[in-house]
């Protein structure tokens, strides 16, 4: 069981990079422990995980292994306590049955994998849960007091724990309530000094659009299904679990330990879904603190559907099969991967010059984006200020172009750094971009810059799809191995906006019309498409062709046209579907 449930936590655990979140986790260990006392005030989160791991870190080392492997060691403590809790309340058979399938289950997988808080809250919690059935008052209050200085969810089972309390008040001698109060009250005067402190992080805490009730439903059946995988499949599974759990309910035969599994299970997911309700507060990492509550209710049901051992396993066995199709695409499926800075910086490495610059939107990538790259680039953040300054960052770009041939963009949740698009605007204007890829949801794109004073060569060549190229520039028709060939063409909107959205091509061909460098976009970096062009506007669109290191010198030419899918626009003449416009020498 705790083999199980580590194996599957510690399987590829360095196979995908530290993501965002990550990385401000990573970045607690280059603070002091006063340090991230401080932080954290700033921040939406307690402290004791970022101390916790700058502990851990600090004896392991800052490696992707070291830092995830925390949570993986709160993963499998959480296991083992679903079983001790299981095993007190249900018996054996249900305890393993539970520990079992939350052994297996995606969604508590995925975040015993993750350098964040929610493996070690859920832990925490089950240990106050544990406490709480032993009637160990100190060792409630201990957990209790960890589970909220970890992470404020943890509330809910403090929560459901007062709330069985309550409801089951009889069986309680007097001494054990004055040592159950003692205990709340010794949580509570533990965590006055930081109440403040939570009280002014709320007010700052993102929120955003309310979430509808049948969308948080099906994304948290998803969630109980296959963790962070979608599909038709897991909404089944997670509801067959909703089920199985509220019938191991019904089935119980102790009501009030069969009510405390219900309260560790609906107490947390009743808060998810109000934040979610109420703000838009919701994400499916917050589901994980109320996974074992559900799993200790779905091993009752199969117990009690059973009615011999062998017949329990195998519906239990049954049940894990669609977890095993989740767990198979978190570790597998590139979709799902989480953002990868490793890979990205890597790339940077590969191909950077000393003369370039990284330049990162939001700023507040550089935690992580510091935890992979030791390089000598400078790094620099756009926006200075939030919310942006237009004027401030036009000046700053254009100073970072008087210092920098070339940048590298590192774009991330740009809706929210740069939503009047003045950084995207200014380099469509001024920069080339020569390279744009993908890394999970964020962008690394080269940009380069070329001379201000360029000629422009009159063309005057239209295309059948109602655009003209009314003429060109380029930076220099001699360019070196790794260098960006710059290039703006100027095209005019003869008859207005088209109805389909034509790119654009660049090509760079040899001696035997073969293309060894190109640059295909949408006009304008795609925020200019041709269907909102008017009739008679002119748009200059820079494209940056980024040459190959390995290209051999010599004479080279270079052509462009428009594309929508397998179809190109054809160019009045003989031209046909594509249009040379000069010869490039590349030179050693």
């Amino acid at each position: 069981m705790a083999a199980l449930a580590a194996a599957l936590r510690l399987f590829r655990i360095d196979a995908q990079s530290l993501w965002y979140d990550e990385g401000i986790s990573a970045h607690q260990l280059t603070r002091s422990f006063p340090e991230i006392l401080r932080a954290s005030a700033l921040d939406t989160h307690p402290p004791l995980y970022y101390w916790t791991l700058k502990a851990w870190g600090d004896v392991l080392g800052p490696s992707e292994v070291s830092l995830r492997s925390l949570s993986v060691m709160w993963g499998v403590l959480a296991v083992v306590l679903t079983w001790l809790i299981g095993r007190r309340l249900f018996g054996t058979l249900t305890a393993t049955v539970a520990a079992v399938l939350l052994s297996a289950a995606p969604l508590a997988v995925y975040y015993s994998q993750e350098v964040r808080m929610y493996a070690q809250v859920t832990a925490l919690g089950l240990l106050a849960v544990y406490a709480y059935t032993r009637r160990s008052y100190w060792l409630y209050a201990l957990a209790g007091l960890a589970t909220l200085y970890t992470q404020y969810l943890g509330v809910a089972l403090l929560a459901a724990l007062n709330l069985h309390a309550l409801l089951w008040a009889r069986s309680r001698t007097r001494g054990e309530w004055l040592r159950w109060l003692a205990a709340n009250a010794v949580i509570a005067a533990g965590f006055a000094p930081w109440l403040s402190t939570f009280v002014d992080q709320q007010s700052h805490a993102l929120n955003t659009s309310p979430r509808a009730p049948l969308g948080l439903a099906t994304d948290t059946l998803t969630a109980y299904g296959g963790g962070i995988a979608r599909g038709d499949v897991f909404v089944w599974a997670g509801a067959v679990l909703t089920v199985l759990a509220l019938l191991g309910f019904a089935l119980s035969r102790d009501r009030a330990a069969a009510s405390l599994g219900l309260l560790v299970w609906l107490m947390p997911l009743g808060l998810v879904l109000a934040l979610g309700i109420r703000s838009g507060l919701f994400e499916v990492r917050y589901l994980v603190v109320g996974v074992p509550g559900l799993m200790l209710l779905v091993g009752l049901a199969i117990v009690r559907l059973a009615r011999w051992p062998v017949m329990a396993a195998g519906l239990a066995a049954v049940a894990l099969v669609p977890a095993a199709i989740g767990l198979s695409a978190e570790y597998f499926d590139a979709a799902l991967a989480r953002d990868d800075y490793r890979g990205l910086v890597a790339e940077i490495e590969r191909e950077a010059r000393p003369t370039d610059a990284v330049v990162l939107v939001a700023p507040n990538q550089v935690e992580i984006f510091d935890y992979y790259y030791h390089g000598q680039l400078p790094t620099i953040g756009l926006p200075a200020q939030r919310p942006i300054d237009p004027q401030d960052t036009r000046e700053r770009l254009e100073a970072i172009r008087a210092e920098h041939d070339r940048i590298w963009l590192v774009s991330w949740a740009m809706a929210e750094a740069d939503p009047r698009g003045v950084i995207s605007a200014w380099l469509a204007q001024n920069g080339f971009q020569a390279t744009h890829e993908w890394y999970g949801s964020v962008q690394l794109a080269l940009v380069g810059f070329g001379p201000s004073n360029v000629a422009t060569e009159k063309v005057d060549a239209a295309l059948d799809n109602g655009i003209v190229l009314d003429a060109y520039r380029i930076g220099s028709r001699r360019v070196k191995p790794g260098e960006t060939l710059a290039l703006t063409l100027v095209w005019r909107a003869a008859r207005g906006p088209t109805s389909d959205h034509w790119k654009v091509f660049t090509h760079l061909l040899d001696g035997t019309s073969g293309v060894v460098a190109q640059r295909d976009a949408e006009p304008a970096d795609n925020l200019r498409p041709t269907t909102s062009w008017r009739p008679g506007e002119q748009i200059e669109d820079n494209y940056g062709i980024a040459i190959p290191d390995d290209l051999p010198p010599g004479n080279y030419t270079l052509e462009i046209g428009m594309y929508d899918g397998n179809i190109r626009s054809l160019f009045d003449g003989d031209h046909g579907d594509h249009l040379v416009l000069t010869d490039v020498q590349v030179e050693h």
